[in-house]
């Protein structure tokens, strides 16, 4: 079994198949052979005692350090996703005020009222303003805080 591997089951799931120093060995040797795969791989096999059948770095895994390393200056994976830029204060101190102003209007009607999407709406209400319905909001200010 190769390093951080877990057997359940007769399947081999591989939590993190190369560890950093691995990596940083394979892009290393990938910048050093002159952008050569093949060349970093048998590098990798002499340098870690890897036999010739054994499993490697792939082409694909070693380019991927190396943009990553290029880009970020670490081999590990990029955090993706994009921006959140809905939950903003100043999306929130709107609706806050368009909620104490109006009541009784629905999330929907907010959300249009202020160009927001309903689900930023209720995502706002529900996290920032601790308020999980309209309905909950009329009843008491006391369970919905929309304090500053």
């Amino acid at each position: 079994m190769l390093s951080g591997g877990v057997a359940v089951n007769s399947a081999q799931f591989e939590m993190e198949l190369w560890t950093c120093a691995q990596r940083t060995f394979a892009v290393k040797s990938f910048y050093k052979n002159n952008d050569s795969y093949v060349a970093a791989q048998r590098e990798f096999r002499k340098k870690f005692g890897i036999h010739r059948n054994s499993k490697t770095p792939s082409a694909h895994a070693i380019k991927t350090w190396s943009n990553n390393f290029e880009e970020t200056g670490s081999t590990v994976k990029k955090k993706g996703g994009s921006v959140k830029i809905v939950r903003t204060p100043q999306n929130i101190d709107a609706l806050r005020a368009s909620f104490e102003q109006s009541p009784r209007r629905s999330a929907v009607r907010h959300s249009k009222k202020l160009g927001l999407s309903e689900s930023s709406v209720r995502r706002i209400l529900h996290l920032d303003l601790h308020c999980g319905n309209r309905k909950r909001f009329q009843e008491s200010r006391s369970t919905c805080y929309i304090g500053p």
